[in-house]
């Protein structure tokens, strides 16, 4: 039987595709368009939170994540020079969570694991190869034009959701400012089956390395050790991406002069950027499409998921009858655009500050505040629950009703 309820999801990435997940559930119609051929690849993003994990056990998803993925339940803060300044152990969160630690799984792995769940759900359908081009809606409905390869064709919705990323389509289509800024150098990430610890005997699986020059960051997936880092913007793209110069930079990281297979290298712009709202009419924005920061703590893929469980929970109330549609996504809209500003930003731009600042006494102050934060149980605690996102979840709430406080 078919659902009297639907909706036309946009991007088939880790975002769209937790709504499409949650959605389902509920017996409600998806349908997702993708405009790539086949389901991203791509490993960027590789961390999942606590609070994250949390939202996700609804879905029947967390326990396949966790046989793919790798725990950390440390992470450390190192100098390129001293050495390390302060270690955040997540055992200090065991009586709050399930999850007192980092889960390191490539949102590819992600992507993939939904795409197995969704594809004999008969009340999803994904489209690869198809780009929507144009929006149209009224009160009752949203209807899209989109490009397949077969040619322009014509889909009707209850709502839309825009999770097609930081370029988003249908954020432009709607008109929405994106408001923020561009940092000028570029991250480079490159990715190496070598045991980073070979090498780095005392490291954790999540490093934060401060240097003033060039400041490190380290993790480990189930594929590969992982080296962040920035390019200025006097090089270009070609030769940040020279083998030479990533052998070169990888031996000075390691202390090594050994050379080492890369088997993932890739360069992209760093935003921290919000949408001026979160929704027009019948469609909503979230994820990418709605924020995109800095990776420097680990949080725009999580903040998404958040997005995808939230607005789904309103979604299925709207659809049960019980709730006020503009309430929900006014609520949607303030609540998500407040926890991007005021969680995700600050602690990007924090994680930044103590690995890049260039004043002497001030890079010491700040390493200082770290390494007090780190050995003191209850501000290493409070630490540790905004940075998992456990706090975000707890203060703002995720999918809570219009009325409640």
């Amino acid at each position: 039987m078919m659902s009297k309820h639907s909706v036309i999801i946009v991007g088939a990435g880790p975002v769209g595709l937790t709504a499409a997940k949650i959605l389902s559930q509920e017996g409600i119609s998806v349908t997702v368009f993708e405009k790539s051929p086949t389901p991203s690849k791509e490993w960027r993003a590789s961390t999942f939170h606590a609070g994250t994990l949390e939202l996700l056990e609804s879905t029947g998803l967390v326990e396949e994540m966790l046989q793919l993925g790798i725990v950390e339940d440390k992470v450390q803060y190192r100098d390129r020079t001293t050495g390390t300044f302060a270690t955040f152990d997540f055992s200090l969160i065991k009586e709050e969570t399930k999850y007192p630690y980092r889960l390191q799984l490539p949102q590819s792995t992600y992507v993939k694991v939904l795409n197995e769940r969704l594809k004999d759900c008969a009340n999803v359908d994904i489209h690869y190869s198809t780009e929507v081009v144009d929006i149209q809606q009224n009160e009752q409905d949203v209807t899209v034009k989109v490009q397949t390869p077969q040619g322009i064709e014509t889909f009707s919705a209850d709502y839309l959701l825009g999770a097609d990323g930081a370029r988003s389509t249908i954020r432009k289509l709607l008109d929405l400012s994106f408001e923020g800024y561009t940092l000028e150098q570029r991250f480079l990430l490159v990715g190496t089956p070598v045991a980073f610890s070979d090498y780095l005997p005392d490291i954790t699986k999540v490093n934060y390395i401060s240097d003033p020059e060039q400041f490190l960051f380290i993790l480990k997936v189930p594929e590969a050790w992982r080296l962040l880092y920035p390019v200025p913007a006097s090089v270009s793209d070609e030769v940040a991406l020279d083998d030479e110069n990533i052998q070169r930079t990888l031996q000075g990281a390691l202390k090594t002069t050994d050379s080492f297979p890369i088997i993932e290298r890739m360069i992209y712009r760093v935003h921290q950027r919000v949408a001026e709202k979160f929704y027009k009419g019948r469609a909503i924005l979230l994820g990418d499409a709605a924020h995109i920061n800095s990776p420097m703590g680990g949080l725009g893929l999580n903040n998404g998921i958040h997005d995808a469980v939230d607005l789904s929970r309103r979604l299925i109330r709207i659809f049960e009858g019980n709730s006020d549609v503009e309430g929900e996504l006014d609520k949607y809209s303030n609540v998500r655009r407040k926890v991007a500003i005021d969680y995700v930003k600050q602690i990007t731009e924090r994680n930044t500050n103590v690995l890049t600042e260039r004043d002497p006494e001030r890079r010491v102050q700040l390493q200082q505040e770290y390494a007090e934060q780190a050995n003191d149980p209850e501000a290493a605690r409070a630490w540790i629950l905004r940075s998992t996102m456990i706090a975000s979840v707890r203060e703002q709430g995720i999918g809570e009703p219009p009325t409640a406080v």
